[in-house]
């Protein structure tokens, strides 16, 4: 691969060596996302609808130095949340000046993140998308967001094998998103229900943690199946389109009763966790229009679709009923 050689010497006016000056801090963030519907069935090529979740973000400031390691190389120091990263998670700096064509120089980072990790919000993807961004700016480069999200994908390799790319495309953009695999993506115009501002949405975390490939394991039979795979990857492609169409007209039924049939596949396809099903309930006590699992299942998260004329108190009911437990607020407009 050639690279855009970044941090050589150069000779003043004297012909004497000098060293490119260090740049100051690069500060980058990304959101992190939830899948309203399609999770799984876009690894099969349904389309899947996606949203960012703005108010939940990864965030890195990178300072470009002259550190070498013991081996000469230049040195990258990573610290996510004041602790020092490990090799897989130094891997993605690695990976990243690769896909970017750009020769490695010796960086610090220090991040942190409200996205939390293994709750199916795209924080693997949060953190690829930001250290692309933050590398690229490092070294003075532009990316358009269909190579953040392409590059980010190639990234995201190392947590996921061969993800669908609705993750990072959903980040990079930080837009809603209809998605299919292997084509880009389609952001969606989003009218907000009569006599409200916004869509209004809760992420309520079960506290429980799966391995999104395990749960692609439980799943795959599901959309595999030789006698009613290929109805089951349909039926998630009309489920998108019914929310494609619903979020574009302000329809909250529509999209609330895609939602919900999208969860009962889910449980039918074996990655609803009785947690999850404990959550779902509690949900619709309180006056929820829809819930269902956002991400690969298992545990992680429940996304909630709020009545859009009584957000404010199902909020509060849910933190009440719930108590102890993570309820985030997200707004879609």
């Amino acid at each position: 691969m050639s690279y855009v050689e970044f941090g050589t010497q150069g000779s003043d006016a004297h012909g004497l060596n000098v060293s490119k000056q260090i740049q100051p801090a690069v500060q980058a963030s990304a959101a992190g996302k939830a899948i309203i519907v399609g999770e799984h069935a876009v690894v099969y090529g349904a389309r899947a609808v996606a949203m960012p979740v703005s108010n939940l973000r990864m965030a890195i400031s990178l300072t470009r130095t002259d550190k070498k390691d013991r081996s000469g190389r230049p040195q990258v120091r990573m610290l996510i949340g004041g602790r020092p990263a490990n090799a897989h998670l130094q891997g993605v700096v690695e990976d990243a000046f690769d896909v970017l064509g750009i020769s490695p120089f010796a960086i610090d980072i220090e991040g942190h993140s409200t996205v939390m990790v293994g709750a199916g919000l795209g924080s693997s993807a949060s953190l690829c998308v930001v250290v692309l961004k933050a590398i690229a700016a490092a070294a003075g480069k532009t990316l358009a967001t269909s190579e953040l999200a392409n590059f980010g994908n190639q990234l995201e390799r190392r947590f996921h094998g061969n993800p669908s790319g609705l993750d990072t495309a959903a980040v990079a953009t930080e837009q809603v998103i209809a998605f299919r695999k292997g084509e880009r993506p389609e952001i969606l115009r989003v009218k907000s229900p009569t006599g409200v501002n916004q869509w209004r949405f809760a992420l309520i975390d079960s506290g429980i943690r799966s391995s999104t490939l395990s749960m692609i394991q439980v799943a795959a039979p599901y959309f595999q199946n030789s006698q009613h795979g290929e109805a089951h990857v349909a039926a998630f492609d009309r489920l998108a389109q019914q929310v494609i169409a619903g979020l574009g007209t302000g329809d909250q039924n529509q999209v609330a009763d895609g939602m919900k049939e999208a969860g009962h596949r889910l449980d039918e396809a074996g990655v609803v966790s009785e947690p999850l099903r404990h959550l779902i309930k509690q949900s619709l006590a309180v006056g929820c229009v829809a819930a269902k699992p956002t991400g690969a299942g298992g545990g992680g998260c429940i996304l909630a679709l709020l009545d859009q004329s009584d957000a404010d108190l199902q909020l509060t009911k849910l933190k009440e009923r719930l108590s102890g437990t993570y309820v985030c607020a997200v707004e879609l407009s």
